[in-house]
């Protein structure tokens, strides 16, 4: 399936043709769009939570449960296309970044390393600081006085290290170990 160019797709599990479950993997490949499942077989909704759905709507609360999700999802739909690209002043002039493509930024003196996903990294002057409030609508949580770090990426949380899904390893300050973990799990919840 190509990418499917929209911000969210609906899909009924139980189809004639075709699983929604098989559906939902095909489109999580691209990371683009919300899956919102809708389902008579309300059973069914803790075999949708490997697809990260946005939401689950059964059929029969359809009138109670389709407004909230709506709601939610244009409020998704607007963080995740608010603002996404970002400048960072580099020794030789200006770059815009997409906030989503940024796994992590470290410190270093004066300079920050911007990892972004792809191997595009930059190095760029600045403060961690106003970067974790730029970042902050972006879901970039702060793990440590020299790491900032984008939910997105993370793979897991162990006692004193985040692990991003590509295995870096970033530290994790145990002063701020309860704030990320509870971060993390909105960020989970959002389904963002």
């Amino acid at each position: 399936m190509d990418n499917p160019g929209c911000d969210a797709v609906f899909l009924d599990i139980d189809m004639p043709s075709v699983n929604g479950f098989d559906i939902a993997g095909q489109i999580n490949r691209h990371k683009d769009a919300f899956i919102i499942f809708i389902s008579m077989h309300g059973e069914l909704v803790y075999s949708s939570i490997k697809f990260q759905p946005f939401r689950f709507i059964r059929k029969s609360h359809l009138d109670s449960e389709l407004p909230e999700a709506l709601e939610a999802l244009n409020a998704a739909v607007q963080k995740r296309n608010a603002g996404k690209r970002l400048p960072f002043q580099t020794k030789t002039g200006e770059v815009f970044l997409d906030a989503r493509a940024i796994k992590y930024i470290e410190i270093y003196g004066h300079w920050l390393h911007v990892c972004v996903d792809g191997g595009s990294d930059i190095e760029c002057y600045g403060c961690l600081s106003d970067f974790e409030t730029r970042l902050a609508p972006f879901d970039f949580i702060r793990t440590h006085k020299s790491y900032l770090v984008n939910c997105r990426y993370i793979f897991a949380l162990e006692k004193r290290l985040v692990i991003l899904d590509d295995k870096t390893e970033i530290l994790l300050s145990r002063y701020r170990a309860d704030e990320v973990r509870d971060k993390f799990r909105n960020y989970l919840r959002s389904g963002l």
